[in-house]
């Protein structure tokens, strides 16, 4: 989780506006892509060891789908963000192209978090935010680390505008 005090270049802060709360997902649903891109990375030059000539070239093509899959799990990673500020609720998506959907506090109705058993042994979770009238949730937080403190910032913040209001 980044520092609260952090803005993201793609976040716009009003006058009296300040990040509360600024995360990606958690590592532990990515972390089996990384273990088999390690692997394949480790088994790439032990595989050239054993094999034959004409087979050689299996252990360059491990090392570099090892890199591969370890790059491409991990910008894909990073590449979510989830920004609480005072006033809105951002979430940032996309590798190569950006999309930012933005929520303003006014028209947040609900929110909720759910663990699976698994998630819950491992603190990562969802929370979902969900607008009035639209009858769906609108953004999403995937696989937020501690979805309750998450949760609960969010609905802080909801307090503190509707008593602003």
């Amino acid at each position: 989780m980044s520092s609260a005090r952090e803005v993201p270049d793609w976040v716009t802060l009003g006058a009296d506006e300040s990040v509360v709360w600024s995360g990606h997902p958690s590592f532990y649903p990515v972390a089996m892509s990384l273990v088999v891109g390690a692997v394949l990375f480790v088994l790439g030059p032990i595989s050239t060891v054993f094999l034959p000539d004409p087979w050689r070239l299996v252990g360059v093509v491990l090392v570099v789908a090892g890199l591969a899959l370890i790059g491409w799990t991990y910008l894909s990673h990073r590449s979510t963000q989830y920004v609480i500020t005072s006033n809105e609720v951002y979430k940032k998506t996309g590798l190569v192209s950006r999309q930012v959907t933005s929520l303003r506090m006014g028209r947040i109705q609900n929110t909720t978090f759910t663990q699976s058993f698994p998630q819950r042994l491992l603190s990562y979770g969802d929370v979902h935010i969900d607008t009035a009238g639209s009858g769906a949730t609108e953004i999403v937080f995937e696989s937020v680390t501690d979805p309750q403190r998450v949760s609960r910032l969010l609905t802080e913040q909801l307090d503190s505008h509707a008593a602003a209001v």
